[in-house]
């Protein structure tokens, strides 16, 4: 029975650190007065202080030591705050349920762009996820809205481009993360990304006022060490599964997003997101289940922001 728990355990810890990722708008939502580079500046400072006290305490400083190919770091770091950026004003404009799975296009453009970056057996297969995706996308863009706002520049279309993005440069993150899986862990990789990205959002930290902080302290600091405790949870359980599988329970974030945002934030779900929804997310298995079973490569829909 106790080696039936334990062969759950990594199952069980990828399953809930996906859960806990989809609470990032709820946090976000009880965030006043911050721009979100401030915002996501506290995430990350705090989240940094967790995995390096994580590190600490579990003797596992040595994984920090920089290797090979430290200028991808800088790379790493760069994307990781152009996603976050991204996806935070996207769910600040557009709301999580539609930031969420346009963040989830992802995948996609990974397995369109790795097999020419990094030399992966290219498939034919592709194509099909890509017409998912696209037309996912098409109907979680309200065509009637679009339409009507072509000139507008109304805070939906704001926050749709924002989502675009953000997919857009979350594949680039997980291609990098690729390209470095040999030389750094994956708890090594989310420290430096999360080091790196801070420097990118010191300006607008600095742009923010004390007692603008102080007045949000309290929903900051959970959000920072909630965030990466899923992130956490995440990495140890992907070390026990196969990457294909981990990138296809990862897909209960978006799931768990969704939930968060009608229950919690009391939004509601419109018929051509549930569809959209369902046609992202299919896309999303499909690249998934195509994956070689290789436990070195990280999963690829779990973002590190």
């Amino acid at each position: 029975m106790h080696a039936q728990e334990n062969s759950f355990k990594p199952y069980s810890e990828v399953i809930t650190g996906s859960i806990i990722y989809g609470t990032m708008g709820v946090f976000l939502d009880r965030v006043q007065d911050m721009s979100v580079g401030s915002v996501l500046f506290c995430r990350l400072f705090f989240g940094l202080c967790m995995i390096f006290f994580y590190l600490l305490l579990s003797g596992s400083l040595e994984q920090l030591r920089p290797g090979r190919n430290r200028k991808y770091l800088l790379l790493l770091g760069f994307l990781n705050a152009v996603t976050g950026v991204c996806y935070l004003s996207a769910i600040r404009y557009s709301g999580i349920s539609v930031a969420v799975l346009l963040l989830y296009t992802a995948p996609v453009y990974v397995n369109l762009l790795a097999p020419s970056i990094l030399g992966e057996k290219s498939s034919n297969k592709s194509l099909l996820p890509l017409f998912l995706s696209l037309a996912g996308v098409l109907l979680i863009a309200h065509p009637g809205e679009v339409l009507g706002n072509l000139n507008g520049g109304s805070d939906f279309m704001k926050g749709l481009s924002f989502g675009l993005l953000s997919g857009l440069s979350f594949g680039a993150t997980i291609i990098t993360i690729r390209y470095l899986r040999h030389d750094y862990t994956g708890i090594s990789q989310t420290f430096w990304l999360t080091g790196i990205s801070l420097f990118f959002m010191l300006p607008s930290a600095l742009a923010t006022p004390i007692y603008t902080y102080s007045g949000n302290f309290s929903t900051l600091f959970l959000f920072g060490l909630t965030i990466t405790f899923a992130a956490i949870l995440y990495l140890k359980g992907i070390s026990g599964i196969r990457a294909q599988t981990g990138s296809i329970l990862a897909l209960l974030e978006p799931v768990s997003g969704i939930f968060f945002d009608i229950t919690v934030l009391k939004n509601p779900l419109y018929i051509s997101t549930f569809l959209g929804c369902v046609l992202i997310l299919t896309a999303a298995y499909l690249v998934s289940r195509k994956e070689p079973a290789d436990k070195s490569l990280p999963a690829d829909v779990q973002p590190v922001l």
